[in-house]
C-alpha cells in the first residue's frame, strides 16, 4: 500500500512539472508573437477625413449616406480570414453592414461566393475593378471603414471577427480608440 502512495506522489509531481512546462511554453510563444508583431491587433488605415469618400461618391448606393452607422466591410474571395469573418457575420443583423467584395474575377464569381456563405447579395457590392477600394484608399483585406451619417471616422484592418464585433453597433464603438506604441489599435 505504501508503494502505491509513492507512485501516486511521483505521478503528481510529474503532472505538476508538465503543467509548469506548458505554462512556460505558452509565455514563450506570446513573447515570440509579440516580437514578430504577429499579434491579433488591427492596424489603422489612413483615410481622408472629409466628404470625398462618402459612400455615394465612391460608387456605392446613395442610401448608405443616410445611415446613422455603417460598417463598410472589405472582403476578398481568396482570403480565408475574410471567409471566417463572413461566416461569423451570418449570425448577426446585417442592416448596418455593407460588404465590398474584392478580387472576384467576375460578378458571377462574387455572387457565387456570397451565395455560398448565405450572405445577402442586396447588402454587397462586387468590386471587380476595385474602383471602390481605390477611391477610399483600401489596399488590405479584410478591413473596415466606419461611417456616421455618410462621414468616415475610422478605418482599420480586421485580423479576425473579434475586432469587427464591437464596431458593428454604434453604441459599442469606442469613442477614442486605444493606440499602442507600435501604432496599432488595441480592442
Amino acid at each position: 500500500m505504501g508503494f502505491l502512495w509513492v507512485v501516486v506522489a511521483a505521478l503528481s509531481v510529474l503532472m505538476g512539472i508538465c503543467v509548469l512546462a506548458l505554462i512556460d511554453q505558452y509565455q514563450t510563444l506570446e513573447l515570440i508573437r509579440t516580437s514578430l508583431k504577429l499579434e491579433d491587433n488591427p492596424s489603422p488605415i489612413p483615410i481622408p477625413m472629409d466628404d470625398s469618400i462618402r459612400p455615394s461618391l465612391v460608387g456605392l448606393p446613395a442610401r448608405l449616406d443616410e445611415q446613422p452607422h455603417l460598417a463598410l466591410l472589405f472582403l476578398s474571395v481568396s482570403c480565408t480570414t475574410c471567409r471566417s469573418i463572413a461566416e461569423s457575420l451570418r449570425r448577426k443583423d446585417l442592416e448596418l453592414v455593407w460588404i465590398v467584395l474584392q478580387q472576384a474575377h467576375s460578378e458571377q464569381e462574387g455572387r457565387a461566393w456570397l451565395e455560398g456563405l448565405n450572405m445577402p447579395i442586396d447588402r454587397a457590392t462586387i468590386d471587380v475593378d476595385e474602383h471602390v477600394a481605390r477611391a477610399i484608399g483600401i489596399d488590405t483585406v479584410p478591413s473596415v471603414v466606419l461611417y456616421r451619417s455618410g462621414e468616415a471616422f475610422l478605418a482599420q484592418t480586421l485580423p479576425s471577427f473579434r475586432q469587427l464585433q464591437p464596431l458593428l453597433n454604434a453604441r459599442t464603438v469606442p469613442s477614442r480608440l486605444p493606440v499602442a506604441k507600435e501604432g496599432t489599435v488595441r480592442l
